[in-house]
């Protein structure tokens, strides 16, 4: 617990130095991201593809997160909660990247100061390659306590895969 503490205290105090706050540094960081991972229908081969991303991508690359991955049975469609299961997905730049995420947070009901309220929020994820290598990148993970979730059916997807299960569900 000390050395956590002290750990904290000299972070903050270099900030101080430096002259910026720790969420300014965390704006920071943000600021620098220019990724999405995704793992749900706008996947290259998806439904949602053509309609909202055609076009758009300028790369476009396998990926895991670490997440526990669901079906909403009675939406169609998935979501990623905190876990220790491995999300199969795609890493995405963008050609207009502000504009692209701005049309992502529309379709995933996400609204910057409602993350309470909020479908879906934009988080800042680790996104592990193909090659091994590590890569920060949002993605939109699931919001079990808001109003609009709440009677939601989650189905657990174990393997990790929503285009797999799609595919054994006959569901594309």
């Amino acid at each position: 617990m000390k050395k956590k503490l002290v750990g904290i205290l000299v972070a903050s105090s270099m900030m101080l130095m430096v002259g910026c706050s720790a969420k300014e540094s965390n704006k920071t960081e943000a600021e620098e991201i220019k990724k999405v991972f995704i793992y749900g229908s706008l996947r290259s081969d998806m439904f949602n593809y053509d309609i909202y991303l055609d076009g758009k991508v300028t790369k476009n690359d396998k990926a895991t997160i670490k997440g526990d991955l669901s079906h909403i049975e009675n939406k169609g469609y998935p979501a990623v909660t905190p876990g220790n299961g491995e999300v199969i997905g795609e890493l995405m730049e963008f050609k207009d990247f502000d504009s692209t995420l701005k049309e992502l947070d529309e379709l995933e009901a996400y609204e910057v100061g409602k993350e309470n309220e909020n479908e879906y929020n934009r988080e800042i994820v680790d996104v592990k390659l193909e090659d091994g290598t590590t890569e920060k990148a949002y993605y939109y993970e699931y919001n079990p306590p808001a109003e609009y979730n709440k009677d939601d059916k989650l189905v657990p997807v174990k393997h990790g895969d929503w285009k797999v299960y799609m595919e054994e569900n006959n569901k594309k």
